[in-house]
């Protein structure tokens, strides 16, 4: 099994930036007085300096290597010139790079024996040459724990809030595809419900076809053969097309048995408010105008806008008393659904609008058009279709 690191390292980035660091650090001491007339300290200073600038460069492709060379650099440094810690500043660097280059496991591996060796020989150096109890030991100790360990918890600590914003964003992607997939879920189904109400309008009218061409056939007196011929070619059509519309919306359909039962319209508003009075909503109907007749879609339509708005109520605010206005207007026939909040919580938007999505869907079969939002304490869904539209097929009936 290969030992992944726990969050993936961008090469490039800790390729350019330490090595910059190390080398920003050479015309700093170039600065001090003290350091530009130690003779050929200066030399020793910034060659070590220079071998660990090329070294971070390679850092993040063999981290261990890397750390193991620049500690040696750093120590060896300390030695020559006792109390010289120029070359500490590519320790923590180099230290911080492996750890998100390498597994928390493999990085300890690494850093805790090499920590040790760096704290043994500043401990042991000095600044003297010699071993010092009370002294040089506390001094060796704090300088390999800044080096090491300081870097050590900032990769810990990045690491940690890396993780957790990629957890939070994976999160919050498979929460939107979800999202995406339940609500493609409530279009499949409102689309569904529509094909199935479409496919009892549709085998309706042509079983009425079909009958009808058989009375006239049975009723022919003139050139009987021709005539037969003639309604029986209309009667296979027309059970061609019946065969052809089930076979289609069966693909969409949960069950193949169709009924030729009658379609929903506004006649059923009686039992819809019945319904949602059992569902604990009281409905207070208003109906103005002079009603004209709706086709057979615009009633399906009309009538499961009503169910939907008021299954809404019921939903999110349970006990609310709804208020249904019908308004029979010359060019259309317009409805509102409002709810006086009284549940107690006011509603809100829905996430993701599965409802309101299919009754728009519906509404645009007869050119219809739908708001809906928070009107006050409560919720208002208002909708209406064109008569152009609207009645065009029960006129024409």
């Amino acid at each position: 099994m290969i030992d992944r690191p726990d969050v993936p390292l961008d090469g490039r980035r800790f390729a350019t930036i330490p090595p910059l660091i190390v080398l920003a650090l050479i015309p700093l001491l170039f600065a001090v007085p003290e350091f530009v007339d130690s003779g050929t300290v200066v030399y020793l200073t910034t060659g070590v300096l220079l071998v660990q600038a090329l070294l971070l460069i390679i850092c993040a492709r063999f981290p261990g290597l890397v750390l193991a060379g620049i500690t040696a650099a750093d120590s060896a440094l300390f030695i020559l010139d006792p109390g010289n810690t120029s070359a500490g500043l590519a320790v923590p660097l180099a230290v911080y790079v492996l750890r998100r280059a390498l597994p928390r496991r493999a990085a300890a591996q690494r850093i805790i024996p090499l920590g040790l060796v760096s704290m043994t020989i500043a401990a042991a150096i000095g600044s003297g040459g010699e071993l010092v109890a009370a002294g040089e030991i506390p001094l060796g100790i704090a300088r390999g724990l800044l080096l090491y360990l300081l870097p050590w918890v900032i990769a810990e600590v990045i690491i940690g809030r890396t993780q957790l914003v990629q957890a939070l964003t994976e999160r919050a992607e498979m929460a939107e595809r979800e999202q995406e997939l339940a609500a493609r879920h409530a279009v499949q189904e409102q689309r569904t419900m529509i094909a199935r109400e479409l496919h009892d309008i549709a085998a309706h009218h042509l079983t009425g076809i079909i009958v009808s061409a058989q009375a006239a056939s049975a009723l022919t007196q003139t050139d009987p053969p021709g005539q037969r011929r003639y309604l029986q070619a209309v009667q296979s059509d027309a059970r061609s097309a019946l065969e052809n519309l089930r076979r289609t919306v069966g693909l969409l359909r949960a069950d193949e048995e169709s009924t030729a039962s009658r379609a929903a319209s506004l006649n059923d508003l009686p039992q819809v408010i019945e319904a949602a009075l059992a569902r604990g909503t009281r409905v207070q109907l208003h109906e103005s105008g002079e009603a004209w007749s709706l086709g057979p879609v615009a009633g399906v339509v009309v009538i499961r806008g009503i169910e939907e708005a008021l299954a809404n109520i019921a939903k999110h605010a349970s006990g609310a008393e709804a208020r249904l206005t019908v308004r029979w207007e010359p060019h259309r026939l317009s409805l509102e659904i409002t709810d006086d909040g009284a549940a107690g919580t006011a509603p809100t938007l829905p996430a993701s609008g599965y409802g309101l999505t299919g009754l728009r869907e519906r509404l645009a079969l007869v050119h219809g058009t739908l708001e809906a939002g928070a009107s006050g304490t409560g919720w208002r869904t208002a909708f209406s279709v064109p008569r152009e539209h609207a009645a065009r097929e029960g006129e024409s009936a």
